[in-house]
């Protein structure tokens, strides 16, 4: 079986902002394996595509994914998808997408599958990140948004980036859902929630309640989603957290990391 490695995204952003690669560097230390970022990251730090790309390897971390939405990809074009390819990204994501309508439903998923084949060209892999809405049922539909864009959209072109808190959120079993595409996920978010409050379960519930907790210390099956990344051979698996919780940033990187490495190896000896 293939132990996922762990990455990070979020969480110490203050840090990174302040001193990026110092920052990096400690994240190394601690024993991350990879990191997410913006799209953009190498302007902010006035680096080109390959040179950043050169800086990361050197500070042994692995550029796991970098994010945009599709307005980003409108703004740029097929440049967006040559640079990340260049800063040494495994995937590009798409991180937030609208559920309108079927109609733009549709047209997304077009350009989702424009996107992907691109990807494919450049060595990466198209993901879709969800947050909690594409888990509401279409009108006048049975399906949710995010099973529909699923079907429009080619597999080998447009992968999945479960984020398990959202998904659980969104009114799903979390661990469910990821057995429901173990074939297309390339990435797991894995972030922890205190609970769950009226209309999650239909997906409509307030998203600024909602309170997230180190992996493995809320509601959602973290373990049993590590047991499931370990057995379908998931690569990547990223702790976030979306908001603070009791814990300083620091402390909650390690205690999520900590968590994460022992359900990994509780999962690999069984």
């Amino acid at each position: 079986m293939k132990t996922p490695r762990i990455g990070l995204i979020g969480i110490v952003k203050d840090d990174l902002e302040a001193d990026f690669w110092g920052t990096l560097e400690r994240i190394v230390r601690i024993g991350y394996e990879g990191v997410e970022l913006d799209a953009r990251e190498f302007e902010r730090q006035g680096l080109k595509p390959s040179v950043f790309s050169k800086r990361l390897s050197k500070i042994g971390i692995e550029l796991v994914t970098v994010h945009c939405t599709k307005y980003t990809y409108l703004k740029y074009g097929d440049d967006l998808i040559q640079q990340a390819a260049a800063m040494g990204s495994n995937n590009l994501c798409i991180a937030w997408g609208p559920t309108e309508s079927a109609d733009q439903l549709s047209s997304d998923a077009d350009l989702y599958n424009q996107m992907g084949e691109r990807c494919r060209e450049f060595g990466m892999a198209l993901t879709y990140h969800n947050h909690d809405h594409e888990f509401a049922v279409m009108p006048g539909s049975r399906e949710r948004y995010l099973d529909a864009l699923m079907r429009m959209t080619d597999p080998k072109a447009v992968r999945m980036h479960l984020d398990i808190a959202w998904a659980t959120f969104g009114g799903v079993d979390a661990l469910a859902y990821a057995e429901l595409y173990a074939e297309r996920i390339e990435v797991l978010h894995m972030k922890d929630l205190q609970g769950l409050e009226e209309g999650c379960d239909a997906a409509t519930g307030d998203r600024g309640k909602a309170r997230f907790f180190e992996v493995g210390e809320g509601i959602v099956p973290c373990s049993e989603v590590a047991e499931f990344a370990v057995r379908t051979g998931v690569d990547w698996l990223v702790v976030e957290q979306d908001r603070p919780a009791e814990l300083p940033p620091w402390e909650s990187v390690q205690r999520s990391l900590g968590n994460l490495q022992a359900m990994l190896n509780a999962s690999v000896k069984h």
